[in-house]
Parts: C-alpha cells; structure tokens; sequence
C-alpha cells in the first residue's frame, strides 16, 4: 500500500513541475518590417499541441490558433500573418500553447520593429551627418542604432 502511494505522488510532482517545455516564438522575414510589408510570427512547441496563443504584451490583444502543423515527431507549429504592419503592430510578442491538461509558460519577448529600412532618398538614415562614413546618394546600411 505504501508502495502505491510514493508511485502516485511522484507522478503528481512531475506534473506539477512543468512538464510542457516553453514554446518559442521566431518572426519571418525579420523583426525589423518596413511599414506596409507582411510578417509572419511562428511559434513552436512541442507534439499535441492544440492551440497556439500569440499575444501583444499587455496581454490584452492576442489571436489564437487552432491550425497546429506537426514539423517532426517532437515538435509543431503554428503561423500568424500580419499582412500589412504599420506602426500599430509595433511592439513585444510572446507564444503560450495549450496542451492538455493546460497551458503553458510564455515564450521569451520578441520585438516587432515598424520603421523603413530601404534608405531610399526620403529615408532619414541617409540624411548627412546621420551615419558615419556615408556619402550622400548613397545606400545607407540600415544597421544604424535607433
């Protein structure tokens, strides 16, 4: 009787330590999205997934996904397209799942920069003075500090 008891209460404390791995939360084709472009943030978990929650970060605005794509025997997936950002969109992300019995802990914070990065003539990164070693007319890097 014993025996039983020690069994089922370990059971108990594996659950309750986080079995379900964090998710992870990557964005396509950057973080950096000029405004008026698309973006499609990816969040991965682990097989038997359910649904995917991708959520802004007061936690207030979120979308959930329901269409979980498996991309291996240990992992899954799910996408959300953003198809024309403006500065709106701009802001820190994270992923949370749902697998049963519940859900899990957040992704870490990925943040979604709206701003040109062409360096086209109005682009002010091509401005004089504004980067060093630019020469006028030229294409700026686009690797310049905000």
């Amino acid at each position: 009787m014993e025996r039983e008891m020690v069994l089922c209460l370990a059971q108990t404390i594996h659950t309750q330590e986080g079995a379900l791995p964090r998710p992870s939360i990557s964005a396509e084709p950057g973080t950096v999205i000029p405004p008026g472009s698309h973006v499609t943030f990816m969040c991965r978990g682990p097989v038997g997934v359910q649904t995917f929650r991708l959520e802004r970060e007061d936690r207030a605005k979120y979308k959930d996904s329901y269409n979980v794509f498996r991309l291996g025997p240990s992992e899954s997936e799910a996408r959300f397209h953003i198809d024309s950002v403006s500065e709106g969109n701009a802001g820190l992300y994270r992923c949370l799942y749902y697998k049963p019995p519940g859900w899990s802990e957040h992704s870490d914070f990925l943040e979604l920069l709206v701003k040109e990065t062409s360096g086209g003539p109005d682009s002010p990164d091509t401005e004089p003075g504004s980067s060093a070693g630019t020469v006028p007319g030229t294409e700026a890097s686009g690797f310049d500090a905000p």
